[in-house]
């Protein structure tokens, strides 16, 4: 993610003269950009074509000089827009939607989390009798698109269309990862500044630590017990593996890259189909048989493919890829899983083939434009009236933590069933720091049961401190169990009729009494609504918790 922190220096205009205070001025905006040293890989759509560029530097100012004068945020234009200013958590929305087609600027919103901008989008309209003029820009987390689309009866049509994906200063590959019978191919940028930022979509998945030996250098994740070794076959390509440690047993993928090749997959032309919308897929067993279902959830840009598969107990998060005329491809690498979906568009349906890193094969099928019946997470795993919630178990200094502890009585708490592997377990924690940042001080107690599929506590620990550390997590996480399984985490916990899931999230009163159980976690990968939707709700339920205290 491409955060982008703005000083006052840069306003356009005072604060008197704004009507919502705060807010940064487009001026300002495209400053940071142009200040941040940033680089972008676009594609472009040239009538039926698709045109791809290699990452290069940007003059900001020049790439988006059509908006220079676009920002309402003033007191003159106060009458004009119905402006809103709203919070979801720690991220606040402002936006301005034109009351009639007289302005030409129709709307501009603005998101920021503690005064960085993470979203800025403008659309613009004029039209006279002989001309016309739209034009759309957004900007989210690390990509960016720029729509042009002006007309002079008899004199010309300008039409264009621009998608640039931003990331730091470095250089830009492509890797295909080998699975058993086919290629898997990710994006990531080797940083000046050494790191190596994996790409999916709007995700950014950062591994920091840089080690050499001999000839290879090493990133480690972030976030998981994983690294992608490589060394260079030449100053265009790199070899090497990706090595999961997430079990005790360790395996690993041989990937080739080559540098600044800006697809993931290639398509020359637009295609007809257009994928958007929510589908029923169904994933089935080596006989036929369905063993899952699932809705996939698309969002399709021209060619241009991202969504996830959500099932009952949570998202495939971050997927990426392609929509060509007759199939769709989907790739992710995320630091603990890599997955490739391949299918055949036939009519109204999906056929195809799901493979992971570790050599698992799967058939998959899909009906489109359909939306599966599925159980709801707050109903999976049920509470036992009759067995009180309780949980004793060490942190990662070898003290045992209990909820029977002073520090817990009378306080309202979540208590999250987690491991360290889990990506969206990942999410979940992203979202219960967003949590304690907000109510820690009000007394809501957030701790996380950690089961770890590693039979070392040694290792369970260190990956406990690097979650930790990685996101600036300061609640409790403790080891519950090594060499963990569902079963077991069921047996450690008999308050909760089965643990069915990673992650699991109790909600507890100040009494300790179960007030709600969430059954896995389904993060921003779903789309933007769903997301809002659901941290809305159980914001507003931590809410509650604490207002009750």
């Amino acid at each position: 993610m491409v955060v982008l922190t703005l000083g006052c220096s840069s306003r356009e205009e005072s604060e008197e003269a704004a009507v919502v205070k705060g807010l940064p001025s487009f001026k300002a905006f495209v400053d940071s950009l142009n200040n941040a040293d940033l680089m972008v890989a676009k594609w472009a759509v040239n009538g039926d074509s698709i045109v791809e560029r290699a990452a290069l530097n940007i003059d900001w100012e020049k790439e988006l000089e059509t908006l220079r004068k676009s920002n309402v945020n003033h007191l003159r234009f106060k009458d004009s827009y119905t402006i809103s200013d709203s919070v979801i958590g720690s991220e606040r929305r402002v936006s301005f939607v034109a009351i009639s087609d007289d302005q030409e600027v129709q709307r501009m919103e603005v998101r920021l989390v503690k005064g960085a901008v993470i979203y800025y989008a403008i659309n613009k309209a004029n039209s006279t009798l002989f001309s016309s003029s739209i034009i759309e820009f957004e900007f989210h987390h690390n990509q960016y698109s720029l729509k042009l689309d002006q007309k002079i009866k008899w004199v010309f049509d300008n039409q264009q269309y621009v998608v640039g994906n931003v990331f730091p200063k470095g250089t830009f590959w492509r890797a295909n990862l080998q699975f058993d019978d086919a290629k898997c191919p990710i994006n990531f940028i080797i940083t000046e500044n050494g790191q190596l930022l994996a790409k999916n979509g709007s995700e950014t998945v950062r591994f920091s630590q840089s080690e050499s030996i001999e000839d290879s250098l090493i990133f480690h994740s972030d976030n998981f017990n994983s690294s992608l070794v490589y060394s260079h076959v030449s100053d265009n390509k790199i070899s090497g593996r990706w090595i999961n440690r997430k079990k005790d047993n360790a395996y690993s993928v041989s990937f080739q890259a080559i540098k600044n090749t800006p697809y993931r997959f290639l398509v020359e032309t637009i295609p007809t189909t257009n994928l958007t919308g929510s589908h029923t897929a169904k994933f089935l067993n080596p006989d036929g048989e369905v063993q899952e279902t699932a809705e996939l959830r698309l969002v399709q840009n021209n060619h241009i493919v991202t969504g996830s598969f959500l099932t009952e107990t949570g998202d495939y998060r971050f997927l990426e890829g392609v929509v060509r005329n007759d199939s769709l491809l989907l790739s992710t690498m995320d630091g603990t899983h890599a997955y490739l979906f391949q299918a055949e568009i036939i009519d109204q349906e999906l056929s195809g083939v799901f493979q992971t890193g570790t050599g698992y094969k799967q058939a998959w099928k899909a009906t489109l434009n359909s939306k599966p019946a599925m159980s709801s997470a707050e109903h999976i795993t049920t509470k036992h009236d009759s067995i009180p919630f309780s949980f004793s178990f060490p942190d990662s200094k070898g003290n045992i933590v209990s909820i029977s502890d002073e520090q817990f009585m009378g306080k309202p708490m979540i208590i999250t069933i987690m491991g360290t592997w889990c990506s969206n377990c990942l999410d979940e924690s992203v979202f219960l720091k967003e949590i304690h940042e907000l109510y820690s001080e009000k007394k809501l107690k957030i701790v996380a049961l950690d089961f770890e599929l590693v039979s070392d506590s040694v290792r369970a620990f260190k990956n406990i401190d690097r979650h930790k550390q990685s996101l600036g997590v300061n609640y409790p996480v403790l080891l519950a169990s090594t060499k963990a399984t569902k079963k077991r985490a069921s047996e450690l916990l008999p308050a909760l009729s089965e643990v069915s899931s990673y992650p699991t999230m109790i909600f507890l009163d100040r009494n300790h009494e179960i007030v709600r159980i969430h059954t896995g976690f389904s993060g921003p990968a779903t789309g933007r609504e769903s997301y809002d939707a659901f941290r809305s709700k159980y914001l507003a339920l931590a809410a509650s918790l604490v207002a009750k205290n």
